[in-house]
């Protein structure tokens, strides 16, 4: 064990007297220890067992929302919200209630009830709406597919309105040809928006094929529902025409609320710089965002991101040494960073200061692992402003305790991207990936908190240099998250957040297919193709029929005008 190590372990030992050690390892000032000391009582606290891994909207999250508006008030900031809270609301999860129901009411125009039961017969898919019913004729429309390419049309003809329909999972001659390209035109998604657009109130499909897998009975939360009930029939037949059928959709979808905490300090200055962290995990993996295939267990996530809430508290309480009065200063731990950004987007929406108000973001996410060999801080987004390359050369750091690497963009899976977004400049902190990330294993005990001290010094510096500097703005070359997993990409960051049909842009990538055809922020894509776009499930599904070289019309909406573009992958 090495002597950082140890006098750690005696530290924690002797609990609250290890503040009134006065002897300090070699290199290091009583105050830089004592440093030290607070961020590992930190981090002890918020990766403890006891928050449970502080998943959004649960009592550890908001047990770690009251400890880190605690330490704000007592380092001398001002508590923004309801006392230093900003509350938003997520939907927790979306469940069948017992009150589905699907039933034969007539055969022929002849009164013969048959109840079907709920997840032995039939069960509702995520599209289905939430709350309604309908009864009305059953019409079958084959696999459903409309394919123009293959003047084909399955519901053209078939009297669809006013009426439930009957789906085939799959195409024609899957088995016998797997790869066909009909297969872009047959998955759920598309085969909805097809019933929709034809009039049909309620849709049911089942299995032509005993082969053919069925789709899943677990309700995607992120998934939006569309107006009508959507169920899946476990037989591998048809309902019979001439059938009167009832289908009710009951669905469950109870919501949370997280917790982001502002505390600012007011100096008084036109611009205000913002130093956030998230503080949420993901509890005991609910939605399924864990590396980690055990037992269930607890993910304290003492590196992600305990670590840098603790970084954002010590520079807070440090902010008043620095003599910096030329900006005013934003503290934020945001909640629901793990679930897509959640509270960063919340708060560019709501925001507690104007944002154009707002110099620059500074966003510490996993801070506590820097490797004792590599010593390696990677800052990210240092292409967002043409100031940040003037600072780094400005930078006083030993390479025997830190090395700085960078990358420009100002994207990427934390809270800084929804700055960026606003067009504002970023910087997110970050000391690399581990094998622990998003495990149970990542623990408090390994944490090397001389490497975050060194990091500290860093952002320490950062601040200070650009206490007199008016920020511009760079839109940087980026790449968005989970673009790989398509051979095409449109370019855009969507707005995860909105809740209207189809996907509002929050961000169009430069040179990319949708830059070069004219599209902007704000503008809402409602169809790709043949393919209509409801919501981030049908956009991805359309994504994933087009190759790259393929032309494309794309529908949008910007403001109050409807306007077809045509795009090039």
């Amino acid at each position: 064990m090495n002597y950082f190590k140890y006098v750690l372990l005696v530290a924690a030992l002797l609990g609250s007297q290890a503040n009134s050690f006065s002897q300090t390892p070699n290199g290091y000032t009583k105050e830089q220890w004592e440093s030290m000391q607070r961020l590992k009582s930190h981090v002890s606290y918020l990766a403890s067992d006891a928050l449970q891994g502080r998943q959004t909207g649960s009592p550890g999250e908001v047990l770690s929302a009251t400890y880190i508006a605690n330490e704000f008030k007592k380092n001398g900031l001002k508590l923004l919200g309801k006392n230093g809270f900003q509350e938003f609301t997520m939907t927790q999860f979306r469940i069948a209630s017992d009150d589905c129901k699907m039933k034969i009411e007539s055969v022929g125009g002849i009164a013969m009830p048959q109840v079907f039961k709920l997840n032995r017969d039939f069960y509702p898919l995520s599209k289905s709406v939430d709350f309604d019913s309908c009864t009305g004729e059953v019409v079958d429309v084959g696999y459903g597919i409309i394919a123009e390419k293959f003047n084909k049309n399955e519901f053209e003809g078939a009297s669809v309105a006013g009426k439930i329909v009957t789906i085939r999972l799959g195409y024609f001659g899957q088995s016998e040809n797997p790869h066909s390209e009909l297969a872009q035109f047959a998955d759920i998604n598309t085969k909805v928006e097809n019933a929709l657009k034809y009039g049909a109130i309620g849709i049911v499909f089942f299995r032509n094929d005993s082969n053919e897998v069925p789709p899943s009975g677990k309700l995607d939360r992120n998934v939006k529902p569309c107006s009508i009930p959507v169920f899946y029939f476990r037989a591998n037949q048809p309902i019979p025409r001439n059938i009167q059928l009832t289908l009710v959709s009951k669905v469950i979808s109870p919501e949370t609320i997280g917790h982001n905490v502002v505390a600012f300090k007011n100096n008084h200055r036109r611009k205000t710089v913002i130093i956030c962290a998230h503080h949420d995990h993901i509890g005991f993996n609910e939605y399924d965002n864990s590396r980690y295939k055990g037992p269930q267990a607890i993910h304290n996530g003492a590196d992600d991101n305990a670590s840098g809430v603790a970084a954002m508290i010590e520079l807070s309480k440090q902010l008043n040494k620095w003599g910096l009065r030329k900006n005013n200063y934003l503290f934020i731990a945001f909640s629901g960073e793990e679930l897509g950004l959640l509270g960063s987007k919340f708060f560019t929406q709501n925001p507690l200061v104007p944002l154009n108000k707002i110099n620059y973001v500074i966003n510490i996410d996993m801070l506590g692992r820097i490797d004792s060999t590599k010593k390696t801080l990677t800052i990210n987004g240092v292409g967002t402003s043409t100031k940040w390359s003037e600072i780094l050369k400005e930078l006083e750091t030993d390479t025997q305790n830190i090395k700085i690497a960078t990358t420009e963009s100002g994207l990427g899976p934390s809270d800084h991207a929804s700055f960026y977004l606003e067009n504002i400049p970023v910087l997110h902190f970050f000391s690399g990936q581990h094998r622990d990330y998003h495990t149970p294993d990542d623990d408090e005990e390994r944490i090397n908190y001389v490497g975050m001290h060194h990091s500290i010094q860093t952002i320490k510096q950062m601040v200070c240099y650009t206490k007199r500097k008016k920020l511009d703005f760079v839109k940087t070359k980026d790449v968005s998250p989970g673009q790989m997993r398509f051979k095409v990409t449109l370019g855009v960051m969507p707005d995860y957040s909105f809740s209207g049909t189809g996907i509002r842009i929050d961000g169009v990538t430069p040179e990319r297919p949708a830059a070069v055809a004219g599209l902007l922020r704000d503008d809402i894509v409602i169809q790709i193709g043949d393919f209509p776009i409801s919501d981030m499930m049908a956009y991805m599904s359309a994504l994933g029929k087009f190759e790259k070289g393929d032309r494309a019309p794309v529908t949008i909406k910007r403001k109050n005008e409807t306007i077809i573009v045509n795009v090039t992958f």
